[in-house]
């Protein structure tokens, strides 16, 4: 395993439930030698993207904030996003969420809360979650080479998001591929107890899925409301489409022109 690998795990083990780490606990998470956890710590200080506390404990340091804001700015998904979903809350008053793939967890970068005092809060915002427990999850790992995909879901257990039980590999498979012919994926309690939730995806320039843009609601009345919302979230994901690759497209660019062919 190459030094970046390592590096890379131990950065995955700072989390919003876990954001402080010391030496040894570093080195059994990982399978690793203390003397090794040590130099990886030691090494990822000096560049600052971890700090040191007193007692030989780290968290994060602040560089990493500083490549977050980097990553913020450059990047055009959220403000392609962010006003289509305000909009969405006016209108139609639920809680709508912006997640992206991240070695097999669904990302969440951005959320607007519904105006309503029943709203759902939605999950928090930087924060990763096992994509197949999530209706956004399954969107964006249904978008992915199927093969690959069920490769990598055969490797290691699952569990479900509430009831911890092991999740049935075969149905999963079966329903990302209903996401996948549908472009649709649902959520009817299973992640969060009496919440519903759709997501559909936001596409880049050569069709592909870049993020998930799902609408959250309690369970009775995202039931009543259903049909309404999936053509709500396909309208809403269809603008951002449309903005991020205005976004993304450069300075004193032109549609081409097309040629009208004479029929007969």
């Amino acid at each position: 395993m190459s030094t970046l690998t390592k590096a890379g795990q131990l950065l995955d083990l700072f989390t919003v439930a876990a954001p402080v780490w010391g030496v040894s606990e570093v080195a059994v998470s990982l399978g690793i030698p203390r003397s090794t956890a040590h130099s990886l710590l030691t090494g990822l200080t000096e560049i600052g993207l971890l700090q040191a506390r007193r007692r030989g404990r780290y968290e994060l340091g602040w560089r990493a904030f500083e490549l977050g804001e980097v990553h913020r700015s450059s990047s055009a998904l959220i403000p392609a996003a962010h006003p289509v979903m305000e909009d969405f809350v006016r209108r139609l008053g639920e809680t709508v969420c912006l997640g992206v793939f991240l070695r097999g967890c669904v990302l969440f970068i951005d959320k607007v809360v519904g105006d309503d005092p029943l709203s759902v809060l939605g999950p928090r915002v930087g924060a990763r979650y096992e994509a197949h427990g999530f209706a956004s999850g399954r969107l964006l790992l249904a978008d992915r080479p199927s093969v690959a995909t069920e490769r990598q879901l055969r490797a290691r257990p699952l569990r479900g998001p509430i009831t911890r039980l092991p999740v049935d590999i075969d149905a999963l498979v079966r329903r990302l591929g209903d996401i996948r012919r549908t472009g649709l994926s649902f959520d009817h309690g299973e992640t969060v107890q009496d919440v519903g939730c759709v997501a559909t995806g936001v596409r880049g320039p050569h069709g592909e899925v870049v993020a998930s843009l799902s609408i959250s609601a309690p369970l009775r009345r995202f039931t009543r409301r259903e049909s309404q919302l999936v053509v709500a979230v396909r309208g809403a994901a269809a603008q951002v489409t449309e903005r991020l690759r205005a976004l993304e497209r450069p300075a004193g660019w032109r549609a081409p022109a097309v040629a009208c062919v004479p029929s007969g």
